[in-house]
């Protein structure tokens, strides 16, 4: 069901009768604003439509914002923004036996019927391909109904009519229902599978890289993950983590990442394909990184604790792309100092003592262990 919409605070106070009284406030102390008098009279129209605007309109208008409360159209945008189409409504197909005389030819697009009542007309199936009655004297062929709803399904042994007699057919039954027929997806269906889509946006459930990465980083407690496929031949898939402050994850933050992923008590939770391989998990080798910033000038809006935490906070954030390229790249740093809020100007700046580029393998994570500002 769509969710109970709340007004916002500022519909408050809107009503005809509160938006007139606060008219009649305004009013020099001279008119008479009494019921009935001039001004009164005047002003109760608009205090109507104004609230009419608000209280309808405006709130009509935020509800259609959001697929939680929108309906019909509205909602239809909704879904095509997110690739969720509307369902439309569906013809109900299934089986005919024909029997007649050997040879006569039906066209497709023959057009089958149930029987007329005194409450509902005939319901119309179309041949989907042409037949020849065979030697047996028999064919099963299928059909579609003329019209989509759950009114095109019918029962065995209903559909035995022809809509208009063709010499050579003696007898038409369904042995078994016909089904399938559907109405076009209502409000409520759609919009659950409208929030859902939002819901996994970005989900893949292939079991890539991208996808392990993103179900690790989803456990509280991990900052990152490292993916090595293959590391002990075809079929075992290695994840080394790390924890959410830069350091190797520990044995619980491991396997709560291992029973996310796989799930091995509940199966119907299982993140990870049957059969994508073997998943095991390690805490990452971490890379200590120092560096050292020489000259550095900052302003009065800050201080060197501040800085040092704010680049420490800056090279964190910055680590997970170093991971992806495969080294941390000095002229990158040099920019996230020269970024950092209060720093005007420095001198020098040197990684693990050097003033280049940093490689790192592929199990291998950077981790800051010092941060030192020479002024």
């Amino acid at each position: 069901m769509a969710q109970e919409f709340i007004s916002p605070d500022f519909i408050a106070g809107t009503s005809a009768e509160e938006i007139q009284q606060r008219m009649m406030n305004s009013l020099p102390e001279d008119i008479d604003g009494m019921p009935g008098g001039f001004a009164f009279d005047f002003t109760m129209p608009t205090a109507l439509e104004k609230s009419e605007i608000i209280n309808l309109h405006i709130v009509r208008t935020l509800m259609l914002m959001f697929p939680q409360w929108a309906w019909g159209e509205w909602l239809d945008l909704h879904g095509q923004q997110k690739g969720a189409l509307r369902k439309e409504a569906v013809r109900a197909n299934g089986y005919v036996t024909i029997t007649g005389v050997a040879g006569t030819r039906i066209p497709a697009g023959f057009i089958v019927c149930t029987a007329a009542t005194a409450e509902a007309p005939s319901i119309l199936y179309a041949l989907d391909e042409e037949v020849i009655l065979p030697e047996t004297r028999t064919a099963v062929v299928s059909v579609t109904a003329t019209e989509t709803g759950k009114g095109s399904n019918v029962k065995a042994g209903m559909v035995a009519i022809m809509a208009q007699p063709v010499t050579g057919i003696e007898s038409i039954s369904n042995e078994d229902d016909i089904t399938g027929g559907t109405e076009e997806e209502g409000d409520e269906p759609y919009r659950a599978r409208i929030l859902e889509a939002y819901a996994s946006e970005g989900t893949s459930y292939i079991g890539n890289d991208s996808d392990l990465i993103r179900w690790a980083k989803e456990v509280p407690g991990i900052g990152d993950c490292i993916v090595s496929a293959a590391w002990n031949g075809p079929g075992t898939i290695r994840l080394s983590l790390v924890d959410a402050n830069g350091e190797p994850a520990n044995d619980a933050l491991c396997e709560a990442v291992y029973n996310h992923i796989i799930s091995p008590n509940d199966r119907s939770q299982r993140l990870l394909q049957a059969g994508s391989g073997t998943l095991t998990y390690t805490p990452a080798t971490t890379v200590p990184m120092s560096f050292v910033c020489a000259g550095i000038e900052y302003d009065e809006t800050t201080n060197p604790d501040t800085i040092r935490a704010n680049f420490e906070t800056a090279l964190k954030t910055y680590y997970a792309a170093a991971k992806r390229d495969g080294e941390i790249r000095y002229m990158k740093v040099y920019a996230l100092l020269a970024d950092t809020p209060g720093v005007q100007d420095f001198s020098g700046l040197t990684m693990n003592g050097l003033r280049e580029n940093l490689a790192l393998q592929a199990d291998e994570y950077p981790a800051t262990v010092s941060v030192v500002l020479e002024e």
